[in-house]
């Protein structure tokens, strides 16, 4: 019986022990009225992705303008498509009302609309903003 209970405890963990995506910090856009931090993130398979890279830009303490979201986001992009220019990268930008608070309470600042989102195409060496698409049936 304890054996099963071990393994019954190991295979509800396992999420906990999937393999986390590796990240690098990013040197991109400082902004003097902002306080920012900014990563890309690879995800394969193992972590839950499909052979892409994300770039999250957190605004910390003051919440910036469309405008300015997006400057950051794309200048961002921008040095993660210098990094590796030949995977898709997927741009996310997030807002955390205080320095020290815990990031899964962030906000996503969602500038082009709930229904958009910004990305570069490494088949198309493009950063565009684009539809969200719903799923095709098979």
């Amino acid at each position: 019986m304890r054996f099963i209970v071990l393994g019954l405890a190991l295979a509800v963990s396992a999420p906990a022990f999937a393999k986390k995506p590796p990240t690098v910090q990013l040197n991109c856009i400082k902004l003097s009225d902002y306080k920012t931090e900014a990563e890309r993130k690879y995800l394969d398979k193992a972590s839950g992705g499909g052979d892409i890279y994300t770039v999250d830009i957190t605004f910390i303490g003051k919440k910036p303008d469309n405008k300015t979201t997006d400057k950051v986001l794309r200048g961002c992009i921008d040095v993660a498509v210098k990094m590796d220019s030949n995977k898709d990268i997927l741009g996310n930008a997030w807002f955390r009302k205080k320095a020290g608070a815990n990031p899964y309470d962030d906000d996503q600042i969602n500038l082009y609309g709930g229904m958009k989102y910004i990305s570069y195409k490494a088949a198309t060496k493009k950063v565009e903003v684009n539809d969200l698409l719903p799923l095709k049936k098979k």
